[in-house]
């Protein structure tokens, strides 16, 4: 049996480790078109770390899981995996890769952009995966104007945090949200906290305010008043991925006409689980949907039923500076705030160092 995963993220990665447990005997490939593995959930903190603390080596991964991995990048559509499915064949390189199962977890992208190695453009929160990116958010981080960050996710909070520490003091920062709400999936306790401390550090808050624009020292937005525009350092753009999903069914196998596909399945940011309780595209959903799939996967190979997935959510912790952070496991409404939040975040990303390091510790989870 040969699976073949595109995307070595956090749902290809996790994919990958639980096809070494649950299929051992499958020959198991990665095409991806880097060299490295990079740690997304962690690029606010590249205004204090070095890229390549964010960068874990394919090579070694894969020899401690017992795959492949070819460097190549390679579009897909829905008429393309509807194609692969017919062949069961994919191109890599100058190679037929033929295949028993493909498993779809490149994830989606977020808005490009260049990034001008001169002056402060809009950034996009992917060019911080970049040497040139890292250095237009550390411009970013010590302009005179205000540092305005758009999108009021994770994301979006985090670099605007870690933006509050690196700038001088009392330099101006501002949010726009187009959403009425930050974090609308978080507990309302939870949003509160993160809304004071924001007014703490007098930030300018603009919720149901769509982004516009920047240039000539000036950020232009659409709010509940009409169209404005203030002035402006510079701009981070983190407002999420863009593009279509594809359609999967609750045990991560992809929809055609309806139906499942036959040797094609899905997870990550990249694909819409139907009639599933918790689907948001997190770092923490990649990863379990991905051993998910290896299991499909391995209960298909045995001609037996794939079991639908039907977790919930276990936690969710937000960085707010390099020794702060507020969140919740298990019970929504248990606040955990500070250094204890800090310490559960840091214990949350060493399981993905263990992973990375041939160990999985998402067995019970």
């Amino acid at each position: 049996m040969r699976i073949v995963v595109l995307g070595g993220g956090y749902a290809g990665l996790a994919c990958l480790a639980r096809l070494a447990r649950v299929a051992p005997d499958a020959e198991r490939h990665l095409v991806d078109p880097n060299r490295w593995h990079l740690r997304r959930t962690l690029l606010h903190e590249t205004l204090r770390k070095p890229l390549y603390d964010l960068r874990a080596d394919f090579g070694p991964i894969a020899r401690r899981w017992d795959f492949r991995h070819h460097r190549a990048r390679i579009g897909w559509s829905a008429e393309r995996l509807a194609q692969w499915s017919a062949t069961r064949s994919i191109r890599v390189g100058r190679r037929e890769l033929e295949f028993d199962a493909l498993v779809l977890t490149t994830g989606l992208p977020g808005v490009s952009g260049r990034v001008s190695r001169s002056r402060v453009p809009p950034i996009p929160l992917e060019a911080l995966a970049t040497g040139p990116g890292v250095n237009a958010f550390k411009r970013l981080a010590a302009a005179e104007g205000t540092a305005w960050v758009v999108g009021a996710g994770a994301s979006g909070l985090q670099c605007l945090f870690e933006l509050a520490v690196a700038r001088p003091k009392d330099a101006p920062l501002g949010l726009i949200e187009a959403d009425e709400t930050i974090l609308p999936a978080e507990p309302r306790g939870l949003r509160r906290e993160v809304l004071e401390r924001l007014d703490d550090l007098g930030v300018d808050v603009r919720l149901g305010t769509r982004y516009a624009g920047f240039g000539r020292g000036r950020v232009r937005m659409t709010g509940p008043d009409g169209a404005s525009s203030e002035p402006a350092g510079g701009v981070l753009l983190c407002t999420g991925p863009t593009g279509q999903r594809i359609e999967a069914n609750a045990a991560g196998r992809v929809l055609h006409a309806g139906q499942p596909l036959p040797g094609i399945f899905a997870a990550g940011d990249c694909a819409r689980w139907t009639g599933v309780p918790f689907d948001a595209a997190t770092a923490q959903t990649a990863v379990r949907k991905g051993r998910h799939v290896a299991e499909t996967i391995a209960r298909l190979a045995e001609d037996r039923e794939p079991e639908d997935w039907d977790a919930r959510q276990l936690g969710f912790f937000l960085s707010l500076g390099p020794h702060d952070a507020i969140g919740w496991v298990f019970a929504r409404a248990a606040l955990i705030q500070g250094l204890p939040a800090v310490a559960a975040r840091e214990a949350v990303e060493a399981r993905w160092d263990l992973l990375l390091r041939g160990l999985d510790s998402f067995a019970a989870f």
